[in-house]
């Protein structure tokens, strides 16, 4: 059985849970407070999840979680050595990471997955990094004007998965898990064509994002 420790919020946590899912993995779900230092640090030395544990083998790099779940290759993980697609797919990410992070933040901190001490501790380190929260919030015009953009170029992509491909690959479970936070934004709405693409992707990953405590 794979043990899988992850949190709910981090993307890349959710990539690794959508592969799970897609390939009908089943494993042992163990989401460790933010604020937990010490299990990361024992099993890989660091800490940064997700951290994936196949029998005596723990690993903490999603792709690599990935490919060595995917042994049958239905996500099509070839696509990762195109140089140039792999790259487009990357700034892509990049360009949806800094508007969704900003906006989605403070309130992934009001979730059940945090405790007092974890939101403190989210707090103090992404704060030192980003600055407060209540500017940040002031400024989320500007963000959801950036994730905008993003959007009119995923339009354009998804015909019906990324780059055409006529099933889910990799490059569909990174964009996805990148962009669901954006549903615990408030006063955002994924336009028609991009919901439903985020609902396919959920339905053949039979991904829920707050499983581990709404069971």
């Amino acid at each position: 059985m794979i043990t899988l420790y992850h949190y709910i919020h981090c993307p890349f946590c959710v990539r690794v849970r959508m592969a799970f899912g897609l390939l009908k993995l089943s494993y042992n779900s163990v989401v460790l407070p933010y604020d937990d230092e010490e299990t990361p640090i024992k099993l890989t030395k660091k800490k940064m999840l997700p951290i994936a544990s196949f029998d005596n083998e723990n690993m903490n790099e999603s792709l690599d979680i990935i490919k060595k779940a995917d042994s049958s290759n239905l996500l099509n993980l070839e696509l990762l050595k195109d140089q140039l697609l792999g790259d487009e797919v990357e700034e892509l990410l990049n360009e949806i990471a800094r508007p969704v992070h900003n906006l989605v933040m403070p309130y992934w901190i009001f979730t059940k997955e945090f405790t007092p001490a974890a939101r403190e501790y989210f707090l103090k380190k992404k704060e030192a990094k980003r600055g407060p929260f209540g500017p940040l919030m002031a400024k989320k015009q500007e963000f959801l004007d950036e994730l905008e953009l993003v959007i009119v170029k995923l339009e354009t992509k998804l015909t019906p998965f990324y780059n055409g491909e006529g099933e889910v690959t990799i490059f569909d479970i990174m964009i996805a898990s990148h962009l669901w936070g954006m549903y615990l934004f408030p006063e955002f709405q994924f336009p028609p064509f991009l919901h439903n693409y985020l609902q396919e992707i959920k339905r053949r990953t039979n991904f829920e994002y707050h499983q581990d405590y709404w069971k």
